[in-house]
């Protein structure tokens, strides 16, 4: 195994030794300066071009199918049938034969689970009645990769169930308001939080089971968290913005300044909040997430509401001399660590 990787994995069992308060923060602190994680983890390089490698080796064939065939709905969702088929069958038979090469089979399943959505899609324009309600199609590819996540262990399609599951979340409240204007799914924003915070429940129970009957399912629950937290971020951020707006509404939602200041002060509090919970449980996600957004939310005020009353070179001199030297800032505190 990789130094580098090893070290890694021994950092991650001291973090959660710390969370579960078996080791001290003097102990964990004094474990963690024998395992150094510095340098690049050309493995983890390694698994994004396996997983890019596979769906473009599809795409390509599927390009190649229709040059060299006529093409029809029908003989698209054979061919997707079967090639859905094979990709999960050669995700077991690796691991089967192969139980070494665990990313080669979770790439393949995933690329399984990626050709079973085009397939949902594909049958739905054949068979379709005329209503437009592709959300649809998204819930039955949710609640299948939800159980193939778990029947698989397999990280990769849970995260894929994360990403059909914003989908839907968003297609469907556009389709039911009228397809307003849609925001990549995110109107009615405050419906995602509520969303998000369930995601987070989910998370902390799952977190909480890990180490009885979802003992197997090891880590899923940083999934379910990091899912909830990021769609809880994107809906503040947007709430932040232009408050509780609901577009399906006739005219533009013109929020309050008592609005905006209520979700500028939970959104900059759920990060301050996450970096000190993330500080002190050693979990560089949450702090990950609280530092990056909470930067966000300080450059989104600036630029709604300081940079238009200082001209352009002003706030760009202003932002981009505040980037570097929160760059040179965060470099000095890495090599000091």
């Amino acid at each position: 195994m990789n130094p580098t990787s090893r070290n890694r994995r021994v950092r991650r069992e001291l973090d959660e030794l710390l969370r579960q308060g078996l080791l001290d923060e003097a102990t964990h602190a004094q474990l963690c300066t024998r395992y150094p994680t510095e340098g690049w983890d050309w493995r983890s390089l390694g698994r994004w071009f396996l997983i890019f490698g596979a769906i473009s080796v599809m795409a390509g064939l599927v390009i190649l199918g229709r040059t060299l065939f006529e093409f029809t709905l029908t003989k698209l969702a054979v061919l997707l049938g079967i090639a859905t088929l094979a990709s999960f069958g050669s995700g077991q038979w690796l691991k089967n034969t192969r139980p070494h090469l665990i990313w080669s089979r979770l790439s393949l399943e995933l690329l399984g689970g990626l050709l079973l959505i085009g397939l949902t899609f594909t049958l739905g324009m054949i068979y379709s009645t005329g209503s437009g309600n592709w959300p649809a199609l998204l819930l039955m590819d949710l609640v299948v990769l939800l159980g193939l996540s778990y029947a698989l262990h397999n990280a990769l399609l849970l995260v894929l169930s994360a990403v059909v599951f914003f989908c839907w979340f968003g297609g469907f409240t556009g389709y039911a308001s009228g397809w307003g204007a849609y925001w990549f799914g995110m109107n009615y924003p405050l419906r995602f939080l509520i969303a998000a915070l369930v995601m987070v429940a989910v998370a902390v129970i799952h977190q909480q089971s890990e180490s009885g009957p979802l003992a197997r399912y090891r880590g899923f629950c940083k999934i379910w968290l990091s899912s909830g937290l990021f769609f809880a971020e994107m809906a503040l951020w947007l709430l932040a913005l232009f408050g509780n707006f609901d577009l399906a509404s006739d005219g533009w939602y013109a929020a309050k300044a008592a609005e905006l200041l209520l979700f500028n002060g939970l959104w900059a509090g759920l990060n301050i909040a996450l970096i000190g919970l993330g500080a002190r449980l050693a979990m560089r996600m949450l702090t990950g997430y609280g530092a990056t957004f909470l930067i966000i939310q300080i450059y989104t005020l600036f630029f709604a509401h300081l940079a238009e009353h200082l001209g352009l070179l002003l706030s760009l001199l202003i932002a981009g001399g505040g980037a570097l030297a929160l760059t040179f800032w965060l470099e000095q505190r890495r090599r000091a660590a």
